[in-house]
């Protein structure tokens, strides 16, 4: 390969350089051409760039990566480590920061895409269907966006164990598919693919009852206004932990009610883990609605009045709001760690119980030198891989690899809360942002950022859930000397929770 100089090339020039040279070693099934492109790439300086000709860099960096998958791995395999893989997820995500503020909505579209196809591979199926629905919602006839919905509607019901909820998703991913086959943007090979699927969903389902789709009343009749304010924001918003909001935001779906399957137990064995996944799960709903009201609620509440607080002229801000954000921020980040502390126990992988987190909990004595643990490298449970790659969303100072741009922030967030000084302003100085002593952060930004980790916590509980279920299927097998715990003994009444 010829020697490459791009340093007198401007953007536009150099992308289409690179562009050439990712496709044409897909085209010629070129690994190690494709290898030294992407080091050529790499080498590139974007400090002449626009923000939508570094959007374009990354996109064309992670299509790159995606074709180093396609030439290595000709067959689909379900190893839970994949380099290629973090790198394409780390620079899709990329690119569609640089988006941010750019029109160019087929690009979003095909990142988005892209990225739910992924999500859907390594098992972070919710996710998937937030990265379609994002998609669709610039364009809703983006027709590779509506079928790989389809697709990942599909794989997303094998996990589901109540049997109505998996017909619903099925009724749902026929539809996608047959619907993306009516687009004219669905390359041939897709579009056979979408037709192919939708009609093996017929072969279990009849097509009279999947077309059947039911007219749900309205379960907010009876409620007062603000908890049907409150429940409409968690529905349109796909908050509830219930896989039926993945599909519809319909009032039928605003419960939480997703929870752990039949599980196996010796006899006088305590159902820890029963007790372990509520806990978790009513600090996400509590966290949940802390952060509802700091966004519904910008009066002075009457415990903020006469508090004698210093003007330093710095527009902070300081309410009983904004430390309902801070909780809902903490108690969300701390669900996954709690997580890491149920799987040690569930799948005994024997770590000290004081040592482990969600970060490192996959590994060998939780070291990545180490290698994965053995049970979870032998593991096929899906839901456990989805977990896994959430994992990677998340910082760890002896990780060197994290496919979210912002974990590294969203951590130090963390750590400034809990641990130092943290405050909400209204607006920047400048001069200031650069002081280490204090953490400053714009009001709407720190909320969209614990936005993110709510939904980020909602999954994790989500997959443990389906993890479990799976699991469980196996261990049904050997139940010599055990009893099943019936889901009826789990199921709390309303009115005990006072």
């Amino acid at each position: 390969m010829e020697e490459i100089n791009l340093d007198t090339k401007s953007s536009i020039e150099i992308l289409e350089i690179l562009g050439g040279l990712f496709e044409t070693s897909r085209e010629e099934n070129n690994l190690e051409k494709l290898t030294k492109s992407i080091e050529i790439a790499n080498s590139v300086n974007l400090e002449t760039f626009e923000p939508k000709s570094k959007a374009n860099y990354y996109y064309f960096l992670g299509n790159a990566w995606s074709y180093v998958i396609k030439i290595k791995y000709p067959e689909t395999n379900f190893e839970f480590e994949s380099e290629e893989i973090e790198k394409q997820i780390a620079y899709y995500r990329k690119a569609l920061g640089f988006l941010k503020e750019n029109n160019d909505d087929f690009i979003k579209c095909q990142i988005l895409t892209n990225l739910g196809n992924l999500f859907s591979h390594i098992g972070r199926i919710v996710e998937a269907q937030e990265y379609f629905n994002l998609c669709l919602n610039i364009n809703p006839k983006f027709g590779m966006a509506i079928g790989n919905r389809g697709f990942g509607l599909f794989h997303y019901a094998r996990l589901i164990f109540e049997p109505v909820h998996q017909f619903i998703f099925m009724q749902y991913a026929r539809k996608n598919l047959l619907d993306s086959c009516k687009m004219e943007d669905v390359y041939l090979d897709a579009r056979n693919a979408f037709h192919s699927l939708a009609k093996h969903i017929e072969t279990a389902y009849s097509v009279k009852d999947l077309d059947d789709y039911k007219e749900y009343g309205n379960y907010y009749n009876e409620l007062p206004k603000n908890e049907v304010d409150y429940r409409k924001w968690c529905a349109e918003n796909r908050l509830f932990i219930n896989p039926l909001n993945d599909v519809l935001t319909k009032s039928v779906v605003a419960n939480d009610f997703l929870f752990t399957p039949s599980m196996t137990f010796k006899v006088n064995e305590k159902p820890i883990y029963q007790s372990m996944f509520n806990q978790l799960k009513q600090e996400y709903v509590s966290a949940r609605y802390l952060f509802y009201e700091s966004l519904s609620s910008y009066e002075t509440h009457f415990s903020d009045k006469d508090v004698t607080l210093m003007d330093t002229l710095d527009y902070s801000i300081y309410s009983l709001s904004l430390e309902k954000t801070k909780i809902a921020f903490r108690m969300c980040y701390s669900i996954f760690d709690k997580i890491s502390y149920f799987l040690n126990q569930y799948l005994i992988l024997d770590n000290e119980p004081s040592q482990v987190n969600f970060r490192r909990i996959w590994y060998k004595n939780l070291y990545k030198n180490q290698g994965l643990n053995n049970i979870i490298s032998g593991s096929n449970n899906w839901a456990l891989r989805g977990l896994f790659w959430l994992s990677k969303d998340l910082y760890d100072k002896d990780f060197d690899v994290n496919i979210e741009p912002e974990a590294k922030e969203l951590a130090k967030i963390r750590n400034y809360i809990e641990h130092k000084s943290f405050k909400i302003v209204e607006s920047f100085n400048p001069n200031w942002t650069q002081e280490t002593e204090t953490y400053e952060i714009d009001r709407g930004l720190f909320e969209d950022k614990t936005f993110k980790i709510l939904k980020l916590s909602r999954s994790a509980l989500m997959y443990l859930s389906y993890l479990i279920y799976e699991e469980e299927s196996k261990r049904e097998k050997n139940r010599k000397n055990k009893i099943i715990m019936p889901v009826e003994f789990i199921k709390m009444k309303d009115e005990y929770k006072t």
